[in-house]
């Protein structure tokens, strides 16, 4: 019992091995016609049996018939036999007491051995009598003048090698037909079937990682095509969906990653505006301070020389200005960064440079100021604000100069280079130099240092007419180059 119960275990567990659909399914069909010739052959030899014996009957009637017909003519006794043995039907002449006389000879193994079995192994008819062994079946009697019997009943050979020949050719024809029904069944099921193991195929193709294979049935009329049509819009479906969410995940994380690097622009534009209100009331507090002590001066020393009086005036409206050109300068930015309209008309860069480099040699004779133009470069722009531009390049080039240097100047294809050959700027303040009130020499004097508003304002301006102003460190010094001023955006 437990190994039985091991058993139905191993079987429970699938050791056993299962036959595939396509075995499945012709062992079925060949079980089936296998069951459907047997069933026929046995109704076909029951059916020609019946018919056999109806035929052999009549002939036998019509015999004894004619055995009649024979006694009537009196033909004589020993002619009866040869003319009625025949056609299936045997003919005998037995005496009063049974013995034969003549016709049907003794069997194989002599007098008395049994004769082979008719058809079906039919039992024997109404008594054929001593000396009749093996004969099966009715049989007929006719008397004749001498005393003696004919006696008719039917061969039971004829039917016997009918009814063998019959069950040969069925079992011949039906295990020939069973070998071809199966390798044909095999072949066509393996054939319908070939769409369920592209199936697997695509599924474990796509398991791996090969979302793009498809079935792409030709022929959608018939199950196994609707299934492979149903089955590519599944993964169709399937394959959307995930899209779907992967660009809904996206969406998220871009969505997140903005929402961060607007906080943390947040941050820096609201860290940015504090340094600069704590920078701009830093430098507007000097001024400031100073026009208080020389009005406060003024007004306590009225009775002072007047020398000393107009000097204290002027020192006063050098601060008033002072303060006065700070706050301008804080206003422009701030509209420039707030998108001021510009009057866009056709500069011609190159006569703009030559005019403010003039400016700059009556400002400071002792520099040596170059220009470098392969004639008039016209960009679309606004000429005061670009003139503005150029006015804080120079200014800045003319404070960072080395004592004795020089300054030049290039204009070339909308782009414009101001270079010096003073001490470079550190990799870490070149970026920096662009922010509001920065000054990276905090020792310089403010009346030649500025309050470090002339870069910020000079890139705004090359910005909103859709360029960009940058710092780059050279072999002799440094240049700004404010490049794309040709853009009409």
């Amino acid at each position: 019992m437990r190994s039985l119960a091991w058993l139905r275990q191993r079987a429970g567990d699938r050791i056993v091995p299962t036959l595939s659909l396509r075995w499945r399914v012709t062992a079925t069909v060949v079980a089936v016609v296998a069951v459907t010739l047997l069933v026929a052959g046995l109704v076909v030899d029951v059916v020609l049996g019946q018919a056999l014996d109806r035929d052999q009957q009549s002939r036998l009637t019509e015999r004894a018939a004619r055995a009649t017909t024979l006694v009537a003519q009196q033909v004589p006794p020993d002619q009866m036999v040869s003319l009625l043995d025949g056609q299936g039907v045997r003919a005998v002449r037995v005496s009063a007491t049974g013995a034969v006389l003549q016709g049907l000879p003794d069997p194989p193994g002599g007098p008395g051995a049994p004769r082979p079995p008719g058809p079906g192994g039919r039992p024997p008819g109404d008594g054929p009598g001593p000396g009749m062994r093996g004969v099966r079946g009715p049989t007929v009697d006719t008397r004749l003048a001498d005393g003696t019997v004919v006696r008719l009943f039917a061969d039971p050979g004829e039917i016997d090698s009918v009814v063998h020949v019959l069950r040969g050719v069925m079992i011949g024809v039906g295990l020939v037909g069973l070998a071809i029904s199966a390798v044909v069944l095999f072949t066509g099921v393996t054939a319908a079937l070939r769409p369920l193991d592209a199936m697997t195929r695509v599924a474990r193709a796509i398991t791996t990682g090969d979302r793009g294979r498809r079935l792409r049935p030709t022929t959608t009329n018939t199950e196994i095509g609707r299934t492979a049509a149903a089955f590519d819009e599944m993964l169709d479906a399937l394959e959307a969906a995930r899209q779907r969410s992967e660009t809904s995940a996206r969406d998220a994380l871009d969505a997140a990653a903005q929402a961060r690097a607007a906080e943390q622009e947040a941050r820096r534009s609201e860290a940015t505006t504090r340094r600069f209100l704590s920078d701009a009331a830093h430098e507007l507090r000097t001024p400031l301070a100073g026009m208080q002590t020389l009005a406060e001066t003024l007004v306590r020393d009225s009775d002072d020389d007047r020398e000393t009086r107009e000097e204290l005036a002027i020192a006063l409206v050098r601060e008033t200005s002072r303060a006065s050109s700070l706050v301008t300068d804080m206003l422009d930015l701030a509209r420039i960064e707030g998108g001021e309209d510009l009057d866009r008309r056709p500069v011609d860069l190159t006569a703009l440079v030559t005019d403010q480099v003039g400016r700059l040699r009556l400002v400071d004779p002792d520099l040596d100021v170059t220009v470098d133009a392969p004639g008039p470069v016209v960009v679309p722009g606004d000429e005061q604000k670009l003139r503005r531009v150029l006015i804080n390049l120079l200014d800045n080039a003319r404070r960072h100069v080395r004592p004795g240097g020089a300054v030049r100047v290039t204009v070339a294809d909308g782009e414009l280079v101001v270079h010096n050959d003073g001490e470079p700027v550190a990799e870490a303040d070149r970026e920096r130099i662009f922010d509001r009130l920065v000054r990276l020499d905090e020792a310089r004097a403010r009346d030649s240092g500025g309050a470090g508003l002339g870069l910020a304002i000079a890139r705004a301006l090359v910005r909103a007419h859709g360029g960009e102003l940058v710092y780059r460190a050279t072999a002799d010094g440094s240049d700004l180059v404010a490049s794309g001023l040709v853009s009409t955006n």
